[in-house]
């Protein structure tokens, strides 16, 4: 008698638990990520010059969020062009990808930390350590997944799968230089987030031609 994918542990519809769990925490973790933000301490007697004051003291808080948000941004993008790939999952898998969520769902965390202490060069290298511990388990999981076609369609091109892993290694290549820069210069520590966005474009229209000629084949 032929086993079945659920009776081998193997079933197709963990998939679609675990990526309807994933989106719950990647919007859980781009919503909670504002609680940082301070209010005024008196809203009944504020004037207007009062109000464009406190407005620019959150500025950077903003800045610091939208930085948290579009990397919370990639990488659902991320995750939600993997799971289009994936057939099946295992134990194995299931346990990688929740150690990659719980990194995910520290986020908030790590971005309220560098809210409320701006000049400190540990919370910034905690935040990108937080990052990068996504990117790895990230790529971790990709990468169980592939091997051999392990959890992935037998038919997926094995050109494809490393556009996707080389795609996967931004983020937490980008959180290493981070980390650097926290420790000598704070305040290109911020910027040096773009290159997420630089680096992934990049990428994208060099392994534009690739994936499309395997979505033709």
């Amino acid at each position: 008698m032929t086993s079945t994918p659920e009776q081998n542990g193997h079933s197709p519809k963990l998939i679609h638990h675990l990526s309807r769990l994933s989106d719950s925490i990647f919007a859980l973790a781009m919503g909670l990520s504002i609680i940082g933000f301070d209010l005024p301490d008196s809203v009944t007697s504020i004037n207007h010059i009062e109000v464009k004051n406190f407005l620019l003291t959150q500025l950077d808080h903003l800045s610091t969020y939208v930085i948290t948000f579009i990397l919370l941004a990639f990488y659902w993008i991320e995750h939600t062009q993997k799971f289009r790939y994936y057939k099946r999952s295992n134990e194995i898998y299931l346990w990688l990808y929740l150690f990659y969520l719980m990194f995910i769902f520290v986020v908030p965390y790590s971005n309220a930390l560098t809210i409320y202490y701006p000049n400190q060069a540990i919370i910034k290298i905690w935040y990108s350590s937080n990052i990068f511990l996504i990117g790895l388990f990230s790529f971790l999981n990709w990468v169980y997944a592939t091997t051999e076609h392990r959890l992935v369609s037998s038919n997926l091109d094995i050109k494809h799968i490393r556009a996707i892993s080389i795609k996967t290694l931004i983020e937490p290549a980008v959180s290493i230089i981070t980390i650097a820069v926290a420790l000598w210069n704070q305040t290109l520590w911020g910027y040096t987030w773009l290159l997420v966005i630089i680096i992934y474009f990049i990428t994208e229209n060099f392994l534009e031609k690739p994936i499309k000629e395997v979505k033709l084949q």
